[in-house]
């Protein structure tokens, strides 16, 4: 048996055996064992025993061509339909859950930053985060190499208007609707040159961290992933070993800290009393 981490059994899977049957489209071509897998339509690949090769002729048949490949390794089978149950789950995001914390005070705007990217990052349906970390664990895979998650501190500025510091207020307006609402305005008095009463300077990143708070969002979504398909696959394998990591869920902080979970999502969960994570 061959011993190797998580991360070299993922490459060797999507890059050497889960192409397999799409000739030159690779992965791509619908008649790869991979999409195979992910259609759950294992039954194609077992008449590719049968066939020698299943390769799509590709689009006008001059785009591909066919081409002896051979059958995928049953450890790159178990890899792949392990992968491929990812779509099955969702991303849980823990409450409290501070991407910047390596960050200097920030008197609460970096917190805010990174509530700001959690919602938007959950507005996406639960399909398609599932996607999401399907792609970032194949991605990863035929990369061989880990999701970025640097973020240098940005710095913290004055927001200006025309080259001046700016000035808000907070009126409350009554809508057609009935309905009343606090509306942020500009708080300066251009006849009196003045800002108004009440009115309140606010401050800004020079560079807005958002990319980079989904960043480290990615690498804990990949480390968790990869911590799901350790635990499931390793029983499975027939032709190797695997070396369990200890990779880190914080390595911009000093100790490992807890992280997002990768967890079974609502719609899939059987009807039990307890649900099971993923």
């Amino acid at each position: 048996m061959k011993t190797v981490t998580i991360e070299e059994l993922l490459t060797w899977a999507f890059v050497h055996e889960l192409p397999k049957g799409g000739g030159v489209d690779g992965l791509d071509n619908a008649n790869s064992a991979w999409r195979m897998l992910e259609a759950s339509s294992w039954g194609k690949i077992t008449s590719f025993a049968e066939l020698g090769a299943i390769v799509d002729q590709g689009r006008g048949d001059t785009e591909n061509y066919w081409i002896e490949q051979g059958e995928p390794h049953d450890d790159a089978v178990a890899v792949g339909r392990a992968v491929a149950g990812l779509s099955r789950c969702d991303v849980a995001v823990p409450a409290g859950w501070n991407a910047l914390a390596d960050w200097p005070d920030t008197e609460g705007m970096a917190e805010a930053a990174v509530r700001k990217a959690v919602e938007r990052y959950m507005v996406r349906t639960p399909q398609r985060r599932a996607a999401g970390v399907v792609s970032l664990v194949v991605g990863t895979a035929i990369l061989g190499r880990e999701p970025d998650f640097g973020a240098e501190p940005s710095k913290v500025r004055m927001i200006e208007r025309g080259g001046r510091p700016a000035w808000f207020v907070t009126r409350r307006m009554k809508h057609e609707d009935g309905q009343t609402y606090d509306l942020e305005v500009d708080g300066y008095n251009g006849r009196t040159q003045r800002p108004v009463k009440g009115a309140y300077r606010k401050y800004e990143f020079s560079i807005d961290p958002t990319g980079d708070i989904l960043g480290r969002l990615d690498y804990q979504i990949w480390v968790a992933a990869l911590r799901r398909l350790e635990a499931e696959i390793a029983t499975q394998l027939v032709g190797h070993r695997l070396v369990f990591s200890d990779r880190s869920m914080t390595p911009w902080l000093e100790a490992d800290r807890p992280g997002v979970a990768i967890v079974e999502r609502a719609a899939d969960r059987p009807a039990k009393k307890t649900a099971v994570a993923c």
